[in-house]
C-alpha cells in the first residue's frame, strides 16, 4: 500500500547537534564516501515537503530589477495678461453696524485643548511602540541569521543550541542534536580519529532484565530513574576549528557513558558521520571537561562511539532490554535540549509505538515516544521507569502539524552496533555497493519522468561500481531483481550478502532513455 505521505513520510529528521538553520529542509544525500554537487537540473534538491524533513536545499532567487523614472507634472504655457475694464464708481453704501463675535466659554476651550493634547500623546506613543516593534523584529531576524551561520542547533539563549530534528527528504527521520548536513568543517581534525582506541577484548554492552519486583515495588518512578542515570549523561561539543568555550561549539548534543574509562555512545550525525570533521570536547554532569575522539561511527543506524582522554572512575549507565518494552510504558528522556544552558533536563512520556520504520535512509526500527525530544537531546538516553537505558534519542517529526512524535534507537540494536564499533572501529559483516545519491522524489518523477529508485550523484573511487558503466545521474531501480526506492531498501537487501558476492544493478539512464543491467562485486563496508 502506498504510504499516504509519499516517500517523504512526514518530515522525520534525526535530532541534530545544535547547528541547524531555520530554513526549508532539503533532501539529504546518502553516501559512504564523499559529497557531490549534481549539475543536472533533476539532480538539484526540490523544495522541502510540508511533511517530513533532515535535508536542506538552497533556493536561488533572481533579482528583480526596477527602473525608477521621475515624473514631472506638465508645465502650462505662459498666458498673456488679461486686462479688465476700469471699475465704475458706485454710490456709497451706509455702513452696517458690526456684529459682536460669538465667543466660546473658556471651559470648553480648555477641554478641547486637553483632548487635542491627549490625542497627540497617544499618536506619539503608538509611533514609538511601532518603531520599537520594527527594530525588535529586525534585531531578531539578524540574530537568527547569525545563529544559522553556525550550522548547529538553536538555543533559546544568546548562544546557539541544537538544531531541530528533521527527516531526510525521502524518509522523514532527523537527528536531534548534531551538525547541519550542509555545513562543511573548515579543516580536518586527524587528532579526533581514535581508530586506534578500539578494544579487541571488549566483552560487550550488558543488557539487563527488569527488576524482579518491577510489578510490585511502588518506589520506581521518574525521579528515581533520573537520579540513577543523570550522572552518566554527558554533553558532547564539536568544533570545526579549535576547541573553544561551551557556547561556541559548531555541533552540540548529548551522550551516554558506558564504561568507567570513558567510552561514550552518541549519535553519528552529531559528529557529521566522520572521525575527522570536528575537534571534540565532552563535559560530564559534574562539570569536568575532557578531550575526546571518534572510535567509530555508523550512519546506517546513526550511532557513534567516542572515547574520552584520561578518564577514570566514571559512572556507567545501566542498560535495559528494549525488546521487553510494552506500549504505554513510562519513558523519560535525559539530555541537553537547547545546549549546555539546559544540561541534564528530563522530559517524560510513554512508549507510543514499537518497531517504527520512520526513515528511508537507515535500517533502524525505532521506539516512538511522546516524551519531548529537542535539539541537543541527540545521543542522550531514553530511560524506563527502573533507571535502565532502553534507547538512544535520535529524531523527531519537526512539523507544525505534528506534536509529540520522537524516535529512539532501541537498546537491542545499540548493543550490536556499539560492540562492533568498540572492537573493530566499524560494523563488521557488512557490504556496500559504493555510491552516493538520493531517493527519487515524486516531483522528479513528474517533471523528468524518472522511475522510483536511487538517483546516483557520485561513485566511490575504488568501490564496487568504480570502472563500471554506472554514471552519475543514473537511477538504480533494482538490486538483483528486487525493487528499491530508498537506501533502507538497499541496506535490507545487502544483509543477505557477503564480501565478494556478485549482484546485478538494474539502471535507468535518463540522458539516453534506456535501461541497463550492470554486474558488480560487493566489498566489505569498513
Amino acid at each position: 500500500m502506498e504510504n499516504q505521505f509519499d516517500n517523504n513520510y512526514y518530515g522525520f529528521e534525526p535530532q541534530k547537534p545544535i547547528t541547524e538553520k531555520p530554513e526549508p529542509a532539503a533532501p539529504q544525500e546518502q553516501s559512504d564516501s564523499f559529497a557531490f554537487e549534481p549539475q543536472h537540473p533533476f539532480m538539484q534538491q526540490e523544495a522541502a515537503q510540508e511533511e517530513f524533513n533532515p535535508i536542506r536545499r538552497t533556493t536561488v532567487y533572481e533579482d528583480d530589477r526596477f527602473e525608477e523614472q521621475s515624473v514631472r507634472p506638465p508645465v502650462a504655457p505662459a498666458q498673456p495678461p488679461v486686462y479688465q475694464p476700469a471699475e465704475q464708481v458706485a454710490p456709497p453704501v451706509p455702513p452696517t453696524p458690526p456684529t459682536p463675535p460669538v465667543q466660546e466659554p473658556a471651559a470648553e476651550k480648555r477641554e478641547g485643548t486637553k483632548v487635542n493634547a491627549a490625542l497627540v500623546v497617544v499618536i506619539i506613543t503608538m509611533g514609538v511602540l511601532l518603531l520599537g516593534a520594527l527594530f525588535g523584529l529586525f534585531g531578531y531576524t539578524v540574530y537568527q541569521s547569525e545563529s544559522g551561520k553556525k550550522g548547529g542547533d538553536t538555543r533559546p539563549t544568546s548562544a546557539q543550541g541544537d538544531r531541530e530534528i528533521s527527516p531526510p527528504d525521502n524518509g522523514g527521520v532527523f537527528p536531534v542534536p548534531d551538525t547541519p548536513s550542509e555545513q562543511t568543517p573548515s579543516r580536518k581534525h586527524t587528532e579526533s580519529d581514535f581508530s586506534d582506541r578500539t578494544d579487541k577484548n571488549y566483552k560487550g554492552l550488558t543488557i539487563n532484565d527488569k527488576p524482579a519486583d518491577a510489578g510490585t515495588n511502588a518506589s520506581y518512578n521518574a525521579e528515581n530513574a533520573y537520579n540513577a542515570v543523570s550522572g552518566s549523561v554527558v554533553s558532547v561539543l564539536c568544533y570545526s576549528n579549535e576547541v573553544g568555550d561551551n557556547n561556541s561549539a559548531d555541533s552540540e548534543g548529548s551522550g551516554i557513558v558506558i564504561s568507567s574509562d570513558g567510552y561514550v555512545v552518541t549519535n553519528s550525525h552529531l559528529v557529521n558521520n566522520s572521525k575527522t570533521d570536528y575537534a571534540i570536547k565532552i563535559v560530564t554532569a559534574d562539570g569536568k571537561e575532557y578531550s575526546a575522539g571518534v572510535v567509530g561511527c555508523d550512519s546506517r543506524t546513526d550511532l557513534a562511539v567516542l572515547k574520552m582522554v584520561d578518564a577514570k572512575g566514571l559512572k556507567a549507565a545501566t542498560f535495559g532490554d528494549s525488546e521487553k518494552l510494552k506500549l504505554g510504558e513510562d519513558l523519560i528522556i535525559i539530555g541537553n535540549p537547547g545546549g549546555m544552558s539546559f544540561q541534564n533536563s528530563m522530559s517524560k512520556g510513554i512508549v507510543s509505538a514499537l518497531n517504527r520504520e520512520a526513515s528511508t535512509k537507515n535500517m533502524v526500527k525505532y521506539i516512538q515516544t511522546d516524551a519531548a525530544i529537542n535539539p541537543g537531546n541527540s545521543g542522550g538516553p531514553a530511560v524506563n521507569i527502573y533507571g535502565q537505558v532502553v534507547g538512544v534519542a535520535s529524531a523527531k517529526i519537526a512539523n507544525e502539524k505534528y506534536e509529540g512524535m520522537g524516535f529512539c534507537i532501541p537498546s537491542a540494536q545499540v548493543k550490536k552496533i556499539v560492540d562492533s564499533l568498540i572492537t573493530n572501529g566499524y560494523v563488521s559483516g557488512r557490504v556496500k555497493i559504493g555510491i552516493s545519491g538520493t531517493a527519487v522524489t515524486s516531483s522528479q518523477q513528474q517533471m523528468y519522468g524518472l522511475p522510483k529508485g536511487i538517483l546516483v550523484s557520485a561513485i566511490t573511487l575504488g568501490g564496487p561500481c568504480d570502472g563500471t558503466e554506472l554514471k552519475p545521474e543514473d537511477v538504480i531501480t533494482a538490486l538483483d531483481g528486487k525493487a528499491i526506492t530508498s537506501f533502507a531498501d538497499i541496506y535490507s537487501i545487502l544483509e543477505d550478502y557477503k564480501e565478494g558476492d556478485k549482484v546485478k544493478l538494474s539502471v535507468y539512464r535518463h540522458s539516453d532513455k534506456k535501461e541497463l543491467e550492470i554486474e558488480i562485486t560487493l566489498q566489505a563496508d569498513q
